[in-house]
């Protein structure tokens, strides 16, 4: 009787093992699936494909337009009334340098220039320059969805930047009873750095960077970012051409003066109207003030000033002397001499590059947007105020202190 049971428990375990295995109708449909899903899948890995190769591409364009704009830029930097068409050529050049071939070289990438940019930040402004790079570009897979090419466009703007100091000297700095802040400016020293009285600092937010090519001595600690035996700092204006003496030249004394020529200028001046400004001679400050205005100290040429006396000038925005408010004669050596509370707010920059300038009695900066003071030398026994140059390119675009750099 017990192999008759196991007989009968055979049939039924069959039965369970047939009724386990698909029907060919789930088959097909699986297979269906599986194609569809397969071509699907192929179809998104070629439009990676056709899209990798086109962000590479794009990648390879910006690096030529951002050639092409600091090319460019640099150009209007030295001649701010250069041509389109030279602008064009300095584009097309660097671009044919990065491996392309520009339409107006009878190749196919497009290279576009506007001076001033089209859009953004920098529109219609003349320090800066656009150029736009594109190139039709031909597809791999996208074909089969009806798509042949595709144009990747790349864009950069560039101009003049702002100066990284707002003080260099070429030789030795001291700083006594004097704090000085600089507004995201720093200060280069071509010699040595010395804090000679306890209260001497040097601050600002973000703390100032303060290269010495020697050393520093004295209160160093308070010398904002301070980093010894950096290289020297070189003379952004160094060649900057000599004006020429229009002749005629004769004293001023009325209250308002034209530009030309002046043997001296008397403490009795108040206001310099716009244009240069060819001094052979004293220039005695009272209360003086003056807007695009170039003061040029040809060699005797001499700023003094007596006590609580003060000096608002704002550099010309255009022209060879732009953002240039004083320029002292790299031959002459003479001394900024002011009188005790003497107020100095100058708008551009003061180059003084033969002189070497001690100010011995009280001497307060006023704030500006952009203050570059450069001298051989510079010694502020007591003073105080804040310097920033965040608005030099803005005010001065194509100043011949300015750098060029990546703006877009």
């Amino acid at each position: 009787m017990a192999s008759t049971g196991a007989i009968i428990e055979v049939p039924h375990m069959v039965t369970t093992a047939l009724s386990a295995q698909p029907s060919n109708r789930d088959s097909g449909q699986i297979l269906i699936l599986t194609a569809v899903t397969m071509i699907v899948l192929l179809g998104i890995a070629a439009l990676s494909l056709d899209a990798s190769f086109m962000y590479d591409k794009r990648n390879q364009l910006h690096a030529a337009a951002d050639a092409a704009a600091k090319s460019a830029a640099i150009e209007v930097l030295r001649n701010p009334s250069v041509s389109i068409a030279s602008l064009e050529a300095f584009a097309d050049q660097q671009v044919a340098a990065h491996g392309f071939t520009p339409t107006r070289s009878s190749g196919t990438t497009s290279v576009v220039v506007n001076h001033g940019p089209s859009s953004g930040p920098f529109a219609g402004d003349p320090g800066y320059v656009e150029v736009i790079v594109s190139e039709p570009t031909g597809t791999f897979f996208a074909r089969v969805l009806g798509t042949n090419s595709m144009t990747p466009t790349a864009s950069a703007v560039a101009g003049s930047a702002n100066p990284q100091n707002c003080i260099i000297v070429l030789e030795n700095f001291g700083l006594g009873n004097s704090q000085l802040v600089m507004d995201g400016c720093g200060i280069a020293v071509g010699g040595n750095l010395a804090g000679t009285n306890p209260n001497a600092a040097i601050s600002g937010t973000p703390l100032p960077a303060v290269g010495v090519t020697g050393t520093c001595s004295g209160t160093c600690g308070a010398m904002g970012t301070l980093t010894t035996g950096v290289a020297a700092p070189s003379d952004p204006l160094l060649g900057l051409a000599i004006p020429t003496n229009p002749g005629g030249c004769v004293a001023g004394v009325t209250a308002t003066l034209s530009p030309g020529c002046y043997t001296s200028i008397a403490s009795s001046v108040t206001t310099l109207q716009a244009g240069n400004y060819y001094v052979t001679g004293n220039v005695d400050i009272g209360s003086l003030t003056g807007t695009n205005v170039m003061l040029y100290l040809a060699p005797g040429g001499h700023l003094t000033s007596g006590n609580n006396k003060d000096l608002h000038l704002t550099a010309p925005t255009s022209g060879t002397y732009k953002g240039i408010a004083i320029f002292q004669d790299p031959s002459n050596g003479n001394n900024f001499d002011t009188g005790n509370n003497f107020s100095l707010q100058v708008t551009g920059a003061i180059y003084m590059p033969g002189s070497d300038v001690d100010i011995a009695n009280h001497l307060t900066f006023l704030g500006t947007t952009c203050t570059l003071f450069i001298a051989k030398s510079l010694v502020i026994r007591n003073g105080n105020g804040a310097m920033s140059n965040a608005g030099c390119a803005a005010a001065f675009g194509g100043a011949a202190y300015l750098s060029v750099s990546i703006a877009q």
